[in-house]
């Protein structure tokens, strides 16, 4: 192959890779940044480029002239309208600085207009271009007497927008925001540049010089291809309320699952044509078999790549972001947690020599089965668990089972038990301490883990909600009133486990409740103390009349809510003191938490109907 026939191979190939990368980037603004005005100016210049570069490409096969002058005219509709595209997107622009112009907007539709109306013309007269030619492989038309004038549309239309970018640069007062529009438009110019018809100009010159034109069309491809990419990575960050980590991360994974990829599967089924010739196989058999394999090969590849666009856009955040990674890993899914536990259990039932057995957790709601072998009843769980309320260790035994409690590492909380049947046969337990103990402390790290990891997944939700919510300020939300949000008990069991937590109840949705704001101004407008003194009243509100009494149980809701919240004793010590197993507590505590939130909801309601009798129309807060 001669250096002039190599030179159009390899602009075939950069020509497959641009539209790629064109369509790519097409589709990454419409999915992700659709409600973007400047997105959708800049998804126009791509719908430009995409549709010259796919006519670009169909040539390449074409050898008659007169079929490739019907490609070459319905390439115009990309170059008709990109002068139209740059026009919307610079007024988008403009609009992001202040400056509102109805004109513009007329313009805007206006130069779409012509945009159509050149494209009609090209596709169905001569009166702008006429005559499919081709000077040394490169097809072109030539121009027609309207042709001076669309070039005066062209330039100007162009020249309009990036004269327009220059000027929201200069608009912008925030100095990140002038940074990123000054990328966009030095890069902007590469729509432009692509799709222009220069051989209506100079096609007469390239036969003259062939391998120095398509050296030169090779090269400007390679940049064009390199500024689109800059211009979509500027514009994605314009009218979007996400952090910049979120645009890179987002921009990376699209970036390796998308236009790398389909690119390397072209290059690879390129070359496949010339390796079936030299090795004497039919492309049929070698294209499956090698794309299936560099497809495949590809998933391990990124993955040694990915740390390099990592560095390369999120340089300040890899360490965090690979933090997050292992943790993310190391999560434990409720389906993980059962598995682990009725292995540790398995192994357990076989060293004991016994068919039957169960693992349960405590949790808020009561006592939770987990991994269980054999047939056991609930009841019976529950009555075996009442033994090992106050004992540190294990086994004990109840029930016909051997019982070993699952305690937490550092405040001795009960989370549950494992429990196995105690075997017909006489078994040697004190061998098998050692190893059972291991076994049990290995349960009780993987409850307690789980546990934790709970909490903080909680409290996770309800800052990506909130997140959410700040991203897409535009969309409306339909409030409710707070003390009739599904969430309010929640909140007030938060509010109630931070009451000497300070700066934790700052959070809270409640100081948006009426009777926090009128505590606030017996409380020198401190919204933490009001919260607490609020919390407090409800409490008391629950104090039965009389002599108060530790054991009787018209005290129990209100001895649990004092002790545990109020004081701030311990789980154990407050169940000691009602004479409440440590489960049976934490059922009682769900039902008290749920009387506060009924208390507090009856209080709200009471003094918004006080304020409207007054003549203080005021609405209850609302969860908005």
């Amino acid at each position: 192959m001669d250096l002039l026939g190599l030179l159009i191979q390899i602009n075939f190939v950069i020509v497959a890779a641009l539209l790629i990368a064109a369509f790519s980037l097409l589709i990454y603004l419409l999915t992700y940044y659709f409600r973007s005005r400047s997105a959708r100016g800049a998804a126009w210049l791509l719908v430009s480029v995409f549709t010259v570069y796919l006519g670009d490409l169909i040539l390449f096969f074409v050898e008659d002239p007169g079929a490739a002058e019907r490609w070459l005219r319905l390439q115009w509709l990309g170059i008709a309208i990109a002068p139209a595209a740059y026009v919307h997107l610079t007024d988008a622009l403009l609009e992001r600085t202040g400056s509102f112009s109805p004109w513009r907007r007329w313009a805007v539709r206006g130069a779409y207009g012509l945009g159509a109306t050149w494209f009609l013309l090209a596709l169905g007269t001569n009166l702008l271009v006429h005559d499919g030619t081709a000077d040394g492989r490169a097809f072109h038309l030539w121009a027609g007497p309207l042709f001076p004038l669309f070039l005066v549309y062209f330039i100007g239309g162009v020249a309009w927008g990036v004269i327009n970018a220059w000027r929201a640069r200069r608009r912008t007062l925030i100095s990140t925001h002038r940074r990123r529009l000054t990328y966009l438009a030095a890069t902007m110019v590469a729509p432009a540049v692509g799709v222009f018809p220069y051989l209506l100009l100079v096609g007469r010159t390239v036969p003259s010089f062939p391998v120095v034109f398509w050296g030169m069309v090779g090269l400007s491809n390679l940049i064009i291809g390199t500024m689109l990419f800059g211009m979509v990575y500027a514009v994605a960050y314009l009218d979007v309320l996400i952090p910049d980590r979120v645009i890179k991360q987002r921009w990376i994974d699209y970036l390796l699952r998308g236009p790398v990829l389909a690119t390397l599967v072209v290059l690879v089924m390129f070359g496949l044509s010339y390796l079936s010739h030299g090795l004497g196989l039919p492309l049929a058999l070698l294209l499956p078999l090698v794309a299936a394999g560099t497809i495949v090969s590809y998933e391990i590849v990124s993955s040694w790549i990915r740390p390099l666009f990592d560095w390369l856009f999120l340089r300040r955040d890899v360490s965090e972001l690979a933090r997050m990674r292992r943790l993310s890993q190391a999560m434990i899914t409720a389906r993980d947690l059962r598995q682990f536990l009725e292995g540790i259990l398995a192994l357990m039932c076989e060293a004991l020599r016994s068919p039957t057995g169960f693992v349960v957790r405590i949790t808020p709601a009561g006592i939770e089965p987990v991994a269980a072998f054999g047939a056991i009843e609930r009841v019976s769980i529950e009555e075996t668990l009442s033994v090992v309320e106050g004992s540190a260790d294990g086994p004990i035994g109840a029930n016909g089972f051997w019982i070993w409690p699952l305690r937490s590492r550092g405040e001795p909380m009960l989370l549950g038990a494992i429990a196995v049947a105690q075997p017909a046969r006489e078994v040697a337990l004190e061998s098998l301490q050692d190893l059972i103990r291991g076994w049990v402390a290995r349960a009780a790290a993987a409850l307690e883990d789980r546990m934790l990891q709970e909490r903080a997944l909680s409290a996770l939700e309800q800052v990506a909600d909130e997140v959410s919510r700040l991203r897409q300020p535009e969309q409306v939300s339909t409030a409710i009133p707070l003390i009739e949000h599904p969430e309010f008990t929640y909140w007030v069991k938060e509010a109630l486990a931070h009451y000497w937590g300070g700066p934790r109840l700052l959070q809270s949705p409640l100081l948006q409740l009426q009777i926090v704001q009128q505590a606030m101004q017996a409380h020198d407008g401190n919204p933490i103390r009001a919260l607490r003194a609020v919390l407090a009243e409800a409490i008391e509100q629950l104090r039965p009349d009389g002599e108060r009494k530790l054991t009787a149980p018209e005290w129990l809701l209100y001895n649990l809510l004092e002790m545990r919240f109020i004081q701030g004793r311990k789980v154990r010590e407050i169940a000691q003191r009602l004479a409440l197993s440590e489960s049976d507590l934490y059922r009682k505590q769900r039902a008290a938490i749920e009387a506060v939130a009924v208390v507090l909801a009856e209080m709200e309601r009471r003094a918004v109907r006080i304020l409207a009798e007054e003549g203080h129309p005021l609405k209850p807060a609302s969860s908005e």
